[in-house]
């Protein structure tokens, strides 16, 4: 695939930016992405200490998962945790989060061109992805901190929320400019899809049990991977594929590892190493590699485009 493996210097003479180096970042945004998730995890340990045997959720409505496991790590119903393991491994997503917000905010200062590419040219959209990894840690670790209905309904909200941000930055990279009908001017997509993706995460969050969440993400999930395809191939732009493939292996990797914590072939029930622990790593690895994956996008200006196409 051409626009995966020209050479450096080729692109550099058709006037593609250097791409930036996410090992040359600035401290303070490893501060935010550090420090953010650092509050998180000393705010639940004090949680965890001072409720450690108190049934707290006894009063909620329970989740399925409380009544009948389907994972495998031991269920402490009296307790603030009622699942350990499966609770503290949501602080990946959360890391994720924040360090997502923080490049938006970098993105942002220096305000840099659709040459860079399109998620460092819309910050925003950026810092959605981010706010949705939040989210999602938080959601995540709430459900399997309480097994409640309500903690359950968070938690799928706020994948329903991730997998949006996910399909809105491959379209986006697709269409990255808009033009109005009768309209001559062209306008950035980024704020049409912004709402589009705040809206749609709310009304999911709001109806989330009138949908099959299979359904709803496996549509999600062929929007991503068709318009991530169609970037891929675009004239004039360039990604490295490394990083989609490596997000793929990783859900797939992980996707086996749940399964086998669903059938009680991974670990026992007071391991470290919970399967559905593991699984929050490697979905959350999917992220990271497909946020990498189109922050590595690299566009050349439109003569060079048309210099290269001649």
């Amino acid at each position: 695939m051409k626009n995966s493996v020209q050479p450096i210097e080729f692109r550099r003479q058709i006037g593609i930016v250097e791409r930036l180096k996410l090992n040359q970042l600035p401290g303070w945004v490893h501060g935010v992405g550090m420090g953010g998730t650092g509050i998180v995890f000393i705010f639940s340990l004090i949680l965890f200490f001072i409720f450690k045997d108190d049934p707290i959720w006894a009063d909620w409505v329970p989740a399925d998962e409380f009544t009948s496991p389907e994972y495998e790590e031991r269920i402490y119903p009296d307790s603030i945790f009622r699942t350990r393991m499966n609770t503290w491994s949501n602080l990946v997503y959360i890391c994720f989060g924040f360090y997502a917000i923080a490049l938006a905010i970098y993105d942002w200062k220096r305000k840099l061109p659709l040459e860079r590419g399109y998620l460092s040219n819309a910050p925003a959209i950026g810092f959605l992805f981010g706010l949705a990894g939040i989210y999602l840690g938080l959601g995540s670790g709430f459900f399997h901190a309480s097994l409640t209905r309500y903690g359950q309904q968070c938690d799928v909200s706020a994948m329903y929320a991730m997998m949006i941000c996910m399909a809105a930055i491959a379209i986006g990279s697709w269409l990255p400019r808009i033009q109005l009908p009768r309209n001559s001017k062209i306008y950035p997509s980024w704020p049409v899809i912004a709402v589009l993706v705040v809206y749609s995460s709310v009304y999911f969050s709001y109806y989330k049990w009138e949908y099959s969440f299979s359904v709803i993400s496996n549509y999600l999930m062929g929007t991503l991977f068709l318009f991530a395809g169609v970037s891929l191939i675009q004239p004039g732009k360039y990604l490295q594929f490394r990083w989609f493939i490596a997000g793929v292996v990783s859900i797939l990797l992980g996707s086996k590892v749940r399964d086998l914590d669903i059938a009680s072939r991974f670990t026992g029930p007071d391991s470290l190493f919970q399967g559905h622990a593991v699984w929050h790593l490697l979905s959350c690895l999917l992220f990271v590699f497909l946020y990498l994956y189109f922050r590595s996008e690299e566009r050349a200006t439109e003569n060079a485009t048309q210099r290269e196409n001649s």
